[in-house]
């Protein structure tokens, strides 16, 4: 069988990706890592990649700061990354002059001041803004049962990435497919930023799904699991 890799997000360890894994794991050997200061990742040091280098040919699925990660392996190890699944991922997470399909750079600095002030508090605020325009009260309370998963130091460390990571000029260059799975009520990455990448890379193919916000693969799931078991590379 073939691995699958799955790279969270930022806020959530990897248990958030649990229900999926099990709609999966009859098809993938998957691995399920936590990044440094998450679940049960070493915080040791930050100086290292947050993500370990690939030891076997891998189909990598990322979520959100997770999908930049999975575009990074595709970039610098071609040779062992036979596709990607990324879930509401952006190749630039915070707007700049030239870019206009991320977060707001004011709406990002508060929210990074909130959470130096008050972890607790905004990460709150995260939970409800992984929420779609519809309330999911389950997929709700599972993002709460795991939005104290990460330290203070992960959390700032992770924004910082978000903050400074910009893979517009690379993305190009990536050529295994790709499936980009978005929803279209997403609060934190517009969905305009898959279009984007649906028109850069080569061998990508978008999926949308009206309803489930940024954390849609819990509310969507099912349809998630059967997408990718359904693509090309399988």
């Amino acid at each position: 069988m073939k691995t699958l890799l799955m790279l969270h997000g930022w806020g959530f360890s990897s248990t958030v990706f649990a229900p999926l894994k099990n709609s999966l794991q009859a098809d993938f050997i998957i691995e399920a890592p936590d990044r440094p200061g998450y679940g049960d990742g070493n915080a040791a040091s930050y100086a290292d990649s947050p993500v370990a280098p690939l030891q076997s040919p891998s189909l990598v699925l990322g979520w959100s700061l997770g999908g930049l990660a999975a575009m990074r392996l595709a970039l610098q190890q071609p040779e062992l990354v036979s596709g990607l699944v990324l879930l509401a991922a952006t190749p630039c997470f915070v707007n700049r002059e030239d870019w206009k399909a991320g977060m707001d750079e004011n709406v990002f600095e508060a929210f990074h001041q909130q959470v130096m002030d008050d972890q607790r508090s905004a990460m709150q605020q995260f939970v409800r803004l992984n929420s779609g325009a519809k309330i999911d009260r389950s997929s709700r309370e599972v993002l709460a049962a795991h939005a104290g998963d990460a330290g203070r130091q992960a959390l700032l460390a992770g924004m910082e990435e978000l903050a400074d990571t910009d893979l517009r000029r690379e993305v190009k260059n990536i050529k295994v497919p790709v499936l980009l799975l978005h929803a279209a009520d997403d609060r934190v990455v517009p969905v305009k930023a898959s279009h984007w990448l649906e028109e850069v890379m080569p061998a990508a193919r978008l999926v949308e799904f009206p309803l489930g916000g940024h954390a849609f693969f819990l509310q969507q799931g099912r349809e998630v699991a059967t997408l990718i078991r359904s693509m090309s590379w399988i």
